[in-house]
């Protein structure tokens, strides 16, 4: 297990780089508190105990914590997204120190991290004036990023969908909001062959209902198109968003109707009309959108947690599509407790990586983060891993790496602290082959 107690190092306050560091609209400096990172040594050998987290039981065979990293702040702290830089660097996006009381202030948290386990640089915007959070983010020439979330700092009122685009040198170079008074978010973001498109939800004030939300922007930043899909009396929320391959996006979510859910994939035209839909899902129990991908062949996959077909409670399903939207596969993979993804990102040799939460391999009977595979044909693999604490563990974002191991993020309320903490982790390549035998897995009509 990985003790974290002896560990903690205090980061100095962000440098002059960073806009945290220099007075202006969006920064109140009397509010400026970076989040403490906190070094983590991959000792798996100590016992399980409090502010630690490691490896579970029966985990793929070789798999082992290479590094890890943590980010504490007095609320919580997450990473929604880990995405490519240059070679061997990654991009984080998330929040920290989020609270629900009135006044809170979350800020928005992007950092780069090497292959090897070095933060080069962490950045916060927002301190001092409400809510900002990032959701997605994704590389864009010249070493900058765009990064995509809400704020209420800024916009229309309310909280509002929020693009920003970030200097290498983590400097705030523009920033724009989308929306109205009412809940506005982006909670995903892709990168065109012309620009990027978020996509999200908007819902209007006094109308507790949701409407897809999606806008594209070129590479400079400049709005081309924006749309709002409305399932009216249903409520329609996307949440991830990839070309298609053919000029068009793939944009998955969740559709409403009463108490009930299912999990939707559509397609756009490069023009952001909506060419068709489907969904996936019974009337047993809701069904619940968290990943999407698409193949170079353009066949889609899209994950989720269902509690149908022969669940014993929530399993996490792998719907594959045609391109053309026609459903191909059903695999689900699930145990005795509770099982959800949080996200699905593909692998380098045709695989697929899922990231989530579990119930199903804890004695304690608390959340552990989990992480699975999918093989080229859309079923799962044999081998789950879970990472955990004695405390309440989730996966939230994932990434593989071409050797075959991944980076996986979460947060943890194991760390020490009580509220939610953000790590990071390097795991090694493994043999996903060996079954954990708290998990089922298998393919229905």
């Amino acid at each position: 297990m990985i003790d974290l107690a002896p560990l903690v190092e205090a980061v100095p306050r962000l440098g002059e780089e960073s806009l945290l560091a220099q007075p202006g609209p969006w920064h109140d400096p009397r509010m400026a508190s970076p989040a403490i990172w906190i070094g983590l040594a991959a000792a798996l050998s100590a016992p399980a105990a409090e502010n630690r987290v490691g490896i579970g039981r029966d985990a793929p065979s070789g798999l082992r914590i290479e590094w890890a990293q943590a980010i504490a702040s007095p609320g919580d702290d997450w990473i929604n997204d880990i995405f490519a830089l240059a070679p061997g660097e990654f991009g984080l996006a998330g929040f920290v120190d989020r609270a629900d009381a009135a006044g809170a202030d979350w800020r928005s948290l992007y950092a780069r991290i090497s292959q090897n386990g070095q933060v080069r640089a962490r950045h916060e915007f927002g301190a001092g004036r409400g809510i900002d959070a990032f959701w997605a983010g994704a590389a864009a020439a010249d070493g900058e990023t765009w990064l995509a979330g809400f704020t209420s700092r800024i916009g229309a009122g309310g909280i509002d969908a929020w693009a920003a685009r970030i200097a290498a040198d983590g400097k705030l170079l523009e920033e724009k909001t989308f929306g109205g008074g009412g809940y506005d978010r982006f909670t995903s973001l892709a990168a065109t062959a012309d620009g990027y498109v978020l996509v999200g939800h908007s819902e209007p004030p006094d109308v507790e209902r949701r409407r897809l939300f999606a806008v594209k922007l070129d590479r400079r930043g400049s709005a081309v198109w924006q749309r709002t899909i409305d399932a009216d009396p249903d409520a329609l929320a996307a949440l991830y968003v990839a070309p298609a391959g053919d000029g068009g996006l793939i944009v998955a979510g969740g559709l409403r109707r009463g108490e009930d859910s299912d999990i939707f994939i559509l397609k756009l035209d490069g023009g952001g009309q909506e060419l068709w839909r489907r969904t996936v899902g019974t009337a047993a129990a809701p069904d619940v959108n968290h990943g999407l991908l698409v193949k170079p062949d353009g066949t889609i996959v899209v994950a989720g947690y269902v509690k149908s077909w022969g669940s014993r409670d929530n399993d996490i399903l792998a719907a594959t599509f045609s391109p053309a939207g026609v459903l191909l596969k059903k695999a689900l993979l699930g145990g005795a407790g509770d099982d959800r993804p949080i996200s699905l990102k593909p692998g380098p040799a045709g695989e697929a990586w899922v990231v989530g939460y579990t119930k199903s391999a804890s004695s304690a009977g608390d959340w552990d983060v989990l992480v699975a595979r999918l093989d080229s044909r859309g079923e799962f693999m044999p081998g789950v891993a879970t990472l955990g604490s004695t405390a309440d563990d989730n996966g939230t974002a994932i990434h593989a790496l071409d050797d075959g191991g991944a980076i996986a993020a979460g947060y943890s309320k194991g760390l020490g602290s009580a509220s939610e903490d953000a790590f990071v982790v390097r795991l090694s390549p493994a043999d996903w082959t060996r079954p954990n035998p708290a998990f089922a897995r298998r393919v229905v009509p």
